[in-house]
């Protein structure tokens, strides 16, 4: 008999631990993975002025982790396409038709903290139906400026020769258009602004724009005040050095390029789904001790007035 009383009681031990470590876990979800699509801009020396909805996909998923009262941690990679070209640019605002252009495929890895207007809850599912936000953070870019090959190699509206390879579409880059060499590496600063929206207690849906504060004036290869003249070339001797004169002039205009004193930008707006997550094993792999809302019943209470009572 006293056999059987220890296994029901070593059972229903079991039990009640096994409940309570279900019910903390489905309470206090501080983990969000999210997917997000949305569109891009870019401010750069081949995009008009005001350049805020051209129509460039961007999609993206990053991990989030509540801490604090109001505060997210988040680690994000985006990937976008940029793109633009002289005759994109009203004629009012371009006043030295260039003949350059650029398409560029990109990707970003960055980690922000977001801070909420609304404090966190304990229980995530009673979080508030509606939470602006404001974001800010550092971030690493790839960016790869292309463009097409020109067939001929003009200077002062004189043809000087035929270009190898014409037509196809090359990594700038790799050409030094401006003789100068650059790193299709950058660091950014993203920050911005979103709103969050309650779907059911495991989404949410947010909208968000964000710019990017890049520390490069080459995501559409262009830079300098002013086109390298055509004796830096060895275009003579030289069939990659013939392309890169091409593609640095290819109307052959000289004068003023670029404008060196500013850094290029760019925007992301995104629509994003965040889903709340079981974060035990990212709090083991990250080291989160991640609090725990152990609710059990309150005794002292008559049977009208008891509930529960949270014990942390």
């Amino acid at each position: 008999m006293k056999k059987a009383l220890f296994i029901l009681l070593l059972v229903s031990c079991t039990a009640e631990t096994f409940a309570q470590s279900f019910y903390n876990r489905r309470i206090n979800r501080r983990w969000e993975v999210s997917g997000s699509l949305g569109n891009t801009a870019s401010m750069t020396e081949l995009t008009p002025d005001g350049n805020f909805f051209d129509p460039k996909l961007n999609m993206g998923v990053d991990l989030q982790y509540k801490f604090g009262g109001r505060f997210n941690a988040r680690l994000g990679l985006d990937l976008f396409q940029l793109s633009g070209k002289d005759q994109d640019i009203p004629v009012e605002q371009n006043t030295r038709p260039r003949g350059l252009s650029y398409t560029s495929n990109n990707a970003e890895l960055n980690a922000t903290i977001a801070i909420s207007l609304f404090p966190h809850t304990d229980r995530f599912v009673q979080r508030k139906f509606i939470n602006p936000y404001a974001f800010a953070g550092v971030g690493l870019l790839f960016f790869d400026p292309r463009a097409t090959v020109p067939d001929s190699l003009i200077r002062d509206g004189a043809y000087l020769a035929a270009v190898p390879q014409a037509g196809t579409r090359v990594s700038l880059a790799n050409y030094n258009t401006e003789r100068v060499d650059y790193s299709r590496f950058a660091f950014v600063i993203p920050m911005g602004v979103g709103v969050r929206v309650k779907v059911n207690p495991f989404l949410d849906v947010a909208a968000e724009v964000g710019g990017r504060i890049t520390f490069t004036d080459y995501l559409d290869d262009v830079s300098s005040d002013d086109y390298p003249s055509l004796d830096q070339f060895d275009w003579q001797n030289d069939e990659k050095e013939l392309i890169a004169a091409a593609l640095s002039s290819p109307l052959g205009s000289t004068g003023r390029r670029g404008n060196a004193d500013s850094n290029d930008y760019y925007m992301l707006f995104k629509l994003k789904a965040n889903y709340y997550i079981q974060g035990d094993f990212l709090d083991r792999l990250f080291g989160i001790g991640g609090k725990r809302f152990n609710v059990k019943p309150n005794r002292g209470r008559s049977l009208f007035g008891g509930g529960k009572r949270r014990i942390p």
